[in-house]
């Protein structure tokens, strides 16, 4: 049986896509359908409900439903601009439905935006595909970095490794206004699935990213780990170090809790499958 976080993100998705209020008596039956009679608890609905309450409480106006403890409804018509309800999608829907845009780019990039929101300072998203408009070529990357850390010196690399980058996926850079060290300096990992999470992280140790410049980057350094579920104590704890952070759905929608419109685009595409995620 699908643990209780799990069934309270089905309820928010499923409530999401229905644009109409789900009910706790909707949930009792639900549940019933889908659970196996000796493993069907008498509480397990206002369990589900607790659960979407206390989620309401922590993350207060960012949090996109409202929940009295009888129906859970989204807060309003602008939902689908809202980080959480993509974390939703990444978190529940099949892989078919989510393509590496979603996974790599553009949970990226509102990683990114959270962990600036946290640290302060500025972002680069460093990781693969880093291609953009702007950035045609790794070393165009790679010299907006030293823009950030000018301590680098200049780059000794020209092209990505393997065609791919340096094992990391988001850079922040925290700096005094003179812009010499000290500084804060962070690297991100991200990953959106909810089988291969515990296997990424710190793929690739920090200093062969710094090997791809002329100097050390003198600052104060951090890592973090960035994923779009919600992760339980034991969850982050493997994730966990004197220097490393976790952001989990809360932790990101606390300091991004806002999407762009090609999130939002996406969101909207998959309300018809929503309603169909299974809640065991």
């Amino acid at each position: 049986m699908k643990d209780i976080p799990y069934m309270a993100d089905a309820v928010e998705f499923r409530a999401w896509a229905k644009q109409a209020p789900y009910t706790f008596n909707a949930l009792e039956d639900d549940l019933k359908a889908a659970i196996d009679v000796e493993d069907y608890a008498e509480n397990l609905p206002q369990n589900v409900m607790d659960e979407i309450q206390t989620r309401g409480q922590i993350l207060s106006d960012k949090y996109p439903f409202e929940c009295d403890g009888y129906k859970v409804e989204a807060r309003g018509a602008d939902t689908k601009n809202s980080t959480y309800v993509f974390c939703l999608g990444l978190s529940l829907l099949p892989d078919v439905f989510i393509v590496n845009d979603q996974r790599a780019r553009q949970f990226e990039t509102i990683a990114m935006r959270a962990a600036v929101g946290f640290f302060g300072g500025q972002g680069l998203r460093i990781g693969a595909p880093w291609k953009t408009e702007e950035i045609a070529t790794y070393d165009v990357l790679l010299d907006q970095v030293v823009g950030m850390i000018p301590d680098l010196g200049e780059r000794v690399r020209d092209v990505a490794p393997g065609g791919g980058d340096g094992g990391w996926d988001v850079l922040v850079v925290k700096d005094f206004a003179d812009k010499r060290f000290p500084r804060l300096v962070a690297l991100g990992n991200c990953a959106t699935g909810r089988t291969d999470w515990k296997r990424k992280g710190k793929e690739t140790e920090p200093d062969y990213f710094w090997e791809f410049f002329a100097h050390g980057h003198r600052s104060t350094f951090v890592t973090f780990f960035a994923v779009p579920f919600v992760m339980d104590d034991d969850a982050r704890k493997r994730k966990l170090s004197s220097t490393g952070m976790t952001f989990d759905r809360f932790r990101i929608c606390e300091y991004a809790p806002q999407s762009t419109l090609e999130v939002a685009d996406w969101v909207e595409s998959v309300r018809a499958a929503a309603l169909e995620v299974p809640f065991n």
